[in-house]
């Protein structure tokens, strides 16, 4: 499928998701529903079978992509914070637009649309990718904890029994040592086959434009630096590395989604504005449907 035609698919369920909630079929209340059942089995299943099909000689080098990540996300994190320092923004705001910056949605959104334009072995190296986004989620959330004075032992758990880590972690174990699967296996493909739909259709009942009106020119700039100057970084870097082929171009793709899902779950637990930070989402994710595809044919 071409990059044209994976994006106007994608974009058709999410305006599917979206029509739901407006017809009163769905609510935006359900989306928290449908998410846990991404994270807690959909996405997992993804994962551990892409990870358990997949060619894995070279998985030296693949260890790469996820620095690839985490470097570009704090590049991208610190042009954010003095940005807010230029506004003179206070510490809520100020910590809502770094995350915001900082964390792209190299899995919701990065997994359909890598597989799409480059097939499954583009989708494992998108999730090797997205383990970075994991540790930036887990690294934000402790430095934040820190900050307020919380307790960053729930952080640290959370990471640890996080179900997509996990399916990482055994989908390389059982491929490297050629573990048998049997029955589960189907049943891990059918819940993987499930894992698209749902993330677009929730993404569909989440989108809200009553977070733009206050917000609309700092939503704007994080934008720019995720859907923009984020893969231009991200490219740089991989240029110093010597990436070649598919190693290259999902890397960058990969660096132009819009701000994570998970930059919400921060922003609530950690009493930022959540109001900016849903506008930065928003409007990334929505401006992301027309970049992605201007990055797919780029590379």
């Amino acid at each position: 499928m071409g990059s044209f035609e994976t994006v106007l698919s994608i974009l058709i369920l999410v305006l599917t998701g979206h029509a739901l909630k407006l017809s009163g079929m769905l609510r935006e209340e359900d989306a928290s529903s449908l998410n846990r059942i991404v994270i807690n089995l959909a996405i997992p299943s993804l994962i551990f079978t892409s990870l358990y099909r997949a060619d894995l000689s070279g998985i030296a080098d693949l260890f790469l992509i996820p620095l690839v990540c985490i470097t570009t996300g704090a590049l991208s994190g610190t042009i954010a914070s003095l940005w807010a320092r230029r506004r003179g923004m206070d510490s809520r705001k100020t910590w809502g637009i770094i995350v915001a910056a900082a964390m792209m949605n190299s899995g919701f959104l990065g997994y359909p649309v890598t597989e799409g334009i480059f097939g499954s072995e583009g989708l494992l190296r998108a999730i090797f990718y997205d383990t970075g986004t994991t540790v930036m989620f887990t690294s934000l959330g402790l430095i934040l904890s820190f900050i307020s004075g919380a307790e960053g032992t729930a952080v640290v758990k959370r990471a640890v029994t996080f179900p997509p880590l996990w399916a990482f972690i055994l989908g390389v174990t059982f491929n490297l040592m050629g573990l048998p699967v049997g029955i589960a296996g189907t049943v891990l493909g059918y819940l993987a086959g499930a894992a698209v739909p749902l993330i677009m259709i929730s993404l569909g009942l989440s989108l809200n434009f009553r977070f733009l009106r206050d917000s609309l020119a700092d939503a704007t700039f994080v934008s720019a630096l995720r859907l923009i100057v984020s893969p231009l970084i991200a490219a740089f870097i991989v240029y110093l590395l010597s990436f070649k082929g598919l190693d290259f171009s999902v890397t960058v793709l990969e660096a132009s989604m819009p701000s994570a899902m998970l930059a919400a779950v921060l922003a609530i637990e950690n009493d930022l504005d959540v109001d900016l930070v849903s506008s930065c989402i928003f409007m990334s994710t929505i401006l992301g449907l027309v970049s992605l595809p201007a990055w797919s044919l780029i590379l």
